[in-house]
């Protein structure tokens, strides 16, 4: 039998080992032991493997609408596009035979050497106590990360009364390459998320990494992971209780006003930046002007919000045919993909989600007014009011949605969410080249199909229906 963590982890460790130029004594037989600690240390010091996330969960969302045939005839005319239009009409099959999901490759790449660190540190020679908890710390936020990220693509929206028995994913907790992989359950996956942030939290992280240390994990960093998973548990008061203790460490936002005429900072220089996980094959990767933001999206901007001058621009920027709609162009302003790692804005949206959903009203909206402030310019700006808790409620998710748009997957998961809550489900309707596609609440199409090439190395894994 084909081996599956073969296939998309050996090659990728093989890159690792070469990079490491003091990486020694490696032994192969089901597991791999550098016994050094300073080697472990230099395992986590490959960003360009540990960096990545997961980009083409935007595409299917209501973030994203092609607005003109000229987009849809491109997208058409080349096969490197063609899984942007699979993923948008949700369709059965997102990859042809043969073909790979690279951005579950990758994670899957990272997960294989986050694996060795976390279960082999302990035991290495020639460092302190201190420093093995800390290495083994940063990798178990980074496989939180990748946990979270594919049982939300892959599996279904949390739930506590089926999260038991709903599929998730493959969960290998090993640095092992002799599984027959199965998927897991998602309470599994979530398990195994949980006990890794909160043991990395006590573990000796730096409070706080900035410039060319925003890829590696801290303390503020785990504390947000925390906050993430349990929002999307609907756990709302322990995800309030993290983001605020990821907040007590990291809080400085970025004034926008002050970037109108100047350069926007890269990830390195960008102090909301909690941790740096980013979009090494999604949608905007390829090709950014022919994916435009939906009307709907774009509609809900004051157009004096400098999210909306900034951050997007006409689709005609790119290509003079593409005269209708805007597209996300943040990426644009700093050279690099989108970020999908916790910042100080998503921390702050959460904890005025559950200030909301908690009663406090009044407290969500002086949270999100105090966000809103450093996205407009200074003399322009009013403050959000709301009627009530439920109002509030309304304007924080109206507020998330335009602050973390089109960008790490955050509308699909939240779609994915809200719609466990009647009042908050939706149905998304897709135009594309004369069809309408519609996805209703809850459906498996939430549930991104597998390749069919994992099929050949994995045979007990289990196709999405």
């Amino acid at each position: 039998m084909k081996n599956f963590l073969k296939y998309i982890a050996i090659a990728g460790f093989g890159a690792i080992v070469l990079s490491c130029d003091n990486y020694v004594d490696i032994k192969t037989e089901g597991k791999l032991i550098p016994e050094e600690t300073s080697n472990y240390r230099y395992l986590l010091n490959n960003t360009s493997t540990l960096e990545k996330s997961y980009g083409n969960v935007d595409i299917p969302s209501d973030d994203i609408g092609f607005q003109n045939e000229a987009q849809t005839t491109a997208l058409g005319a080349s096969d490197s596009y063609r899984p942007f239009i699979n993923l948008y009409k949700w369709s059965d099959v997102v990859y042809f035979d043969g073909e790979t999901d690279y951005d579950m490759n990758s994670l899957y790449n990272a997960l294989y050497s986050v694996n060795i660190v976390i279960n082999e540190v302990m035991k290495s020679t020639n460092g302190t106590a201190a420093e093995k908890a800390a290495i083994k710390g940063e990798a178990e936020v980074h496989r939180a990360f990748i946990f979270l990220t594919l049982v939300n693509t892959f599996g279904k929206a949390y739930d506590a009364t089926t999260s038991a028995t709903d599929l998730g994913i493959i969960l290998f907790t090993t640095p092992t390459v002799s599984e027959d992989p199965k998927r897991t359950s998602v309470q599994a996956a979530y398990d195994v998320i949980l006990s890794d942030l909160q043991d990395a939290v006590n573990s000796g992280l730096k409070p706080v990494n900035s410039g060319n240390n925003v890829a590696f994990p801290s303390q503020a960093a785990a504390y947000a992971l925390l906050s993430r998973t349990y929002l999307y548990m609907r756990n709302y008061p322990l995800a309030l209780e993290n983001a605020e203790k990821a907040l007590a460490l990291q809080s400085t936002l970025n004034n926008l006003e002050d970037y109108e005429f100047a350069a926007y900072p890269s990830r390195r220089l960008d102090k909301e930046l909690i941790l740096s996980k980013w979009n090494g094959y999604g949608t905007y990767s390829y090709a950014p002007q022919l994916l435009s933001l939906s009307n709907e999206l774009i509609n809900s901007f004051d157009t004096n919000d400098l999210r909306y001058v900034l951050f997007t621009q006409p689709t005609s920027t790119f290509n003079s045919e593409y005269t209708i709609g805007r597209t996300y162009a943040k990426e644009g302003l700093t050279g690099e993909s989108r970020n999908a790692g916790p910042t100080v804005p998503e921390m702050m949206l959460i904890k005025a989600e559950c200030l909301a959903r908690s009663g406090s009203g009044e407290l969500a909206m002086a949270e999100i007014n105090k966000l809103r402030q450093k996205r407009f310019r200074a003399g322009e700006y009013v403050a959000l009011t709301a009627t009530d808790n439920k109002d509030a409620l309304l304007k924080v998710l109206a507020e998330r949605r335009r602050e973390l748009m089109a960008t790490g997957g955050f509308r699909w998961f939240d779609l994915k969410r809200l719609n466990k809550e009647p009042e908050f489900a939706k149905t998304i309707t897709h135009d594309f080249a004369g069809q309408t596609f519609t996805l209703a609440p809850n459906s498996d199409r939430y549930q991104m199909p597998f390749a069919p090439i994992y099929f050949e190395y994995a045979p007990n894994l289990q196709q999405n229906p």
